[in-house]
């Protein structure tokens, strides 16, 4: 009588704690530069040998970094996982769907610039290089010299965002980056609902407070200069309230 035909062993599943801890190792490689960004990751059998696990929780370790954008699968032949650097774009989206789900309004956003840009200017005021000056000066001359309503937003909020870059911490610039972000949909249907009723553009004003708070921060007056851009920063709220509900919850074309 013949022996029964050996079965495989079924392939271990894998537990969702040693994915993450799988992950969390490769994650600290990636963020610490210690695999560069394009590298391709070694093989499935040779990771799985290196980080001793089985092929289920490589996968599901794997997973998680290609949600979490660290790593980018290509499948076939000549696939496999390539490293992908975080970047402040991917940070600022993942931000951005949280502040939605979590209901989120324009007027939060509001409160949000308001705590953050008014310190950020009394801190740069007299500290700032010339270089740093310049550049500021630069974004206003680009500002006067278009006429074209899109361009004139961008480069305002790019001003917005340089002010908090030159205090040269980088968490500051990104939730100055997130909340620029989450004001240019609703600026742009101001922009678009202030044309349709004929009503006049406020850009010159405008460009003349970045213009101000120039002046402010070049001459040390950091009580002044951050008394000043509250002051602009409630004026472009008050603007965007005539045509826009900011207390109603942010949506994804916000």
């Amino acid at each position: 009588m013949s022996e029964p035909a050996a079965t495989e062993a079924p392939e271990e599943l894998p537990t969702p704690k040693a994915a993450e801890q799988v992950a969390a190792l490769l994650r600290r490689q990636i963020v610490a530069g210690e695999r560069a960004e394009g590298e391709l990751l070694p093989p499935e059998l040779r990771l799985m040998t290196e980080l001793g696990v089985s092929r289920p929780t490589l996968r599901q370790a794997l997973r998680i970094l290609e949600n979490e954008r660290l790593v980018r699968i290509h499948r076939g032949r000549n696939g496999g996982a390539r490293v992908s650097r975080p970047s402040v774009r991917t940070a600022e989206r993942h931000l951005n769907n949280l502040l939605l789900y979590q209901g989120a309004t324009l007027d939060d956003v509001h409160t949000a610039r308001l705590l953050l840009e008014p310190a950020a200017v009394a801190r740069l005021a007299g500290t700032v290089s010339a270089e740093g000056i310049a550049s500021l000066r630069e974004s206003v001359a680009a500002n006067l010299a278009t006429t074209d309503a899109g361009e004139t937003r961008r480069i305002g909020s790019e001003f917005h965002i340089r002010l908090v870059e030159l205090t040269g911490n980088r968490s500051l610039v990104l939730f100055a980056r997130l909340i620029s972000g989450l004001l240019d949909g609703a600026l742009a249907r101001h922009e678009s609902e202030r044309l349709k009723q004929r009503e006049p553009s406020r850009s010159g004003e405008l460009i003349a407070d970045h213009s101000r708070i120039i002046d402010l921060i070049e001459a040390g007056a950091a009580r002044e200069a951050a008394r000043h851009w509250r002051e602009h920063l409630e004026a472009v709220h008050r603007q965007l309230r005539k045509t826009i509900n900011t207390d109603l919850v942010l949506d994804l074309e916000a």
